[in-house]
């Protein structure tokens, strides 16, 4: 199935000079490394930033790791290295990932050490039909697709595809009835549970 959900070009541009947090950029990058149009469209945005500056006058580089690419395992924590699995994005190598734990029936969710992240950034896995709650967020919710689908009122979701949801969004994931589903996720504030159900459920809600 062709990828039809892509970032926006705003996201991508920002991607490309290093403009966006860490836990942010890892997940685009996951989709990029999935997606051949993606990495078509950031090739396009970078000759055109490197035309600008060799126009402009030099300036000093600012110092300190580039996101993504130099990113590494913090120091003593209590994670494994990402395992190159089939499916597993190589992005993810440098990071570490934390155990497997469920979050509700047939939910199990994983963190990704991403060092110097504001973002929150984890890998969910759902059975097949499950239905999470309508909310929103207070901040970004990023996430690409590793396997299996989910919808949404915003459209439908498969392997590569990339969801960029903000606070004028909100949703009810459907996972895919046969395929399950697992992703990566950036997700900066809050959830917030829609629905009398929602404010019940709204304590016990911790990602």
């Amino acid at each position: 199935m062709s990828i039809l959900h892509r970032p926006s070009d705003e996201t991508l541009a920002a991607f490309a000079v290093g403009q966006l947090d860490e836990g942010l950029a890892v997940v685009v990058a996951c989709h990029i490394e999935a997606d051949q149009e993606s990495r078509g469209r950031l090739r396009e945005l970078r000759a055109v930033q490197g035309a600008l500056l060799d126009a402009a006058e030099p300036v000093a580089m600012a110092s300190g790791p580039s996101p993504v690419a130099t990113a590494a395992r913090p120091e003593g924590a209590s994670v494994e290295a990402a395992p190159m699995s089939e499916g597993m994005p190589k992005v993810l190598r440098p990071y570490g990932l934390g155990p497997w734990r469920p979050i509700g029936i047939r939910i199990a969710m994983r963190r990704v050490e991403v060092p110097g992240a504001d973002a929150r950034v984890f890998m969910l896995r759902a059975g097949p039909g499950i239905s999470l709650p309508h909310h929103k967020h207070t901040g970004f919710e990023w996430t690409t697709i590793l396997a299996g689908a989910y919808e949404h009122e915003y459209g439908r979701y498969a392997a590569g595809d990339f969801d960029e949801a903000d606070a004028e969004h909100d949703h009810t994931p459907r996972v895919d009835p046969v395929e399950g589903c697992t992703c990566i996720v950036a997700m900066t504030g809050s959830v917030q549970l829609q629905g009398w159900l929602g404010r019940l459920l709204q304590p016990l809600v911790r990602f």
